[in-house]
């Protein structure tokens, strides 16, 4: 007992441990829980001649961590050529900034920037090379976000990747 006692002690003013827990992660609020999601493609997106196509095929959920200071995000997608994996969402040392730590079944890891109120729920990212930025907008019950990812280059011109709204169901 008394060596569990002081293992504590040794993180007691650690640099990385926050004093306080920002209201900023209060936002998050509004996405825990189940969503259903529908994407939507524009013609020629899965190549020449292919047809505009919707698919309501993926489901992800948002639950907090243990303290409150994390939301997780699981998603799945019943479509083979689109990625299932994680992301963990919580606050950086900028007031009110968020940010989602993601990882997808393709391997792919990537760190975005997030902003989240009332009306809408923003996502970007700055790579080389492969910008990316996706803007979704609450419904006024706040029951489906509907949204859209865009992709650049560098960071100028923007191109519409595909339509996104996740519709809650619990």
């Amino acid at each position: 007992m008394a060596r569990a006692h002081q293992s504590h002690d040794l993180f007691e003013g650690a640099g990385d441990v926050p004093a306080t827990r920002t209201p900023a992660l209060d936002r998050l609020e509004a996405l825990v829980g189940s969503w259903e999601m529908e994407a939507s493609f524009e013609e020629g997106y899965f190549g020449a001649g292919s047809p505009a196509l919707t698919s309501r095929g993926g489901r992800t959920t948002f639950e907090w961590q243990p303290g409150r200071f994390f939301v997780v995000q699981h998603f799945t997608v019943d479509n083979p050529a689109a990625p299932s994996g994680i992301a963990i969402i919580g606050a950086t040392a900028e007031p009110d900034a968020l940010v989602q730590h993601y990882y997808d079944s393709r391997g792919v890891a990537r760190v975005y920037q997030m902003r989240l109120d009332e009306q809408r729920w923003t996502l970007w990212r700055e790579a080389p090379g492969f910008w990316q930025r996706f803007e979704g907008v609450f419904s006024a019950d706040r029951n489906t976000i509907n949204g859209a990812w865009e992709g650049s280059p560098d960071g100028r011109s923007w191109k519409h990747d595909f339509a996104l709204r996740y519709i809650k169901v619990g």
